[in-house]
């Protein structure tokens, strides 16, 4: 019997892995606390990835039940803005607030607003092209709606550095390593996360 608990974690360990053995390789030397907030990053990036639905090589490999298309573009795609102006716009606002928390809090060289929203824009686009390989929509809703969460994450760091200066500050630039984790997580999930074979064939030696 498959256990959604054991994909929670296969599902992590795909995404959070990588990433820490890059960490503990290239990325001992610096302070402890901020390992601590770049682990916590990944984490939320792998969130992102797992709510989102975000394409994999999985998603060629494995074709959906009945299937006819032989391209590798499966989804489909809505360039015109605010079609599907609904309770998912908002929440997809929601969801990447921490990500515009985030980056200016753990990385200097994102204190500037135009840098943290352009990076939103760029991790929005990169799951939403993704999506292609699925059959899920791409939607420049969803890009809009990221972008503003992430504006809107980057206004309340904001808000809280100037009430509480260095506290919400650490000392760290890296303006490259945000993006390493990023794409390392991304690639994880993309190269190794394989649902289907490790529900019908790992999943089963697991629960017995």
């Amino acid at each position: 019997m498959f256990n959604y608990n054991q994909e929670t974690i296969y599902s992590l360990l795909c995404a959070v892995l990588p990433c820490f053995i890059y960490l503990l390789v290239w990325g001992r030397k610096k302070p402890l606390l901020h390992s601590v907030w770049v682990m916590i990053f990944v984490l939320y990036c792998w969130q992102v990835y797992d709510i989102t639905g975000a394409g994999g090589l999985s998603d060629i490999l494995y074709r959906p039940e009945g299937s006819i298309n032989p391209s590798f573009i499966q989804g489909t795609v809505n360039l015109i803005p605010f079609q599907n102006f609904t309770t998912g716009f908002f929440l997809n606002i929601l969801m990447c607030v921490p990500l515009g928390l985030l980056l200016p809090f753990v990385w200097k060289a994102y204190r500037k607003f135009r840098v943290t929203v352009l990076s939103g824009a760029g991790f929005s686009a990169l799951i939403e092209v993704s999506q292609l390989l699925t059959t899920r929509a791409t939607d420049i809703d969803d890009l809009i709606a990221n972008t503003l969460g992430t504006a809107v994450g980057f206004a309340v760091w904001f808000a809280f550095a100037k009430l509480f200066g260095q506290r919400m500050k650490t000392t760290v630039d890296g303006s490259k390593e945000a993006w390493i984790y990023i794409a390392i997580s991304f690639c994880g999930m993309f190269f190794l996360h394989y649902p289907f074979w490790f529900a019908f064939k790992v999943a089963p030696l697991i629960w017995h």
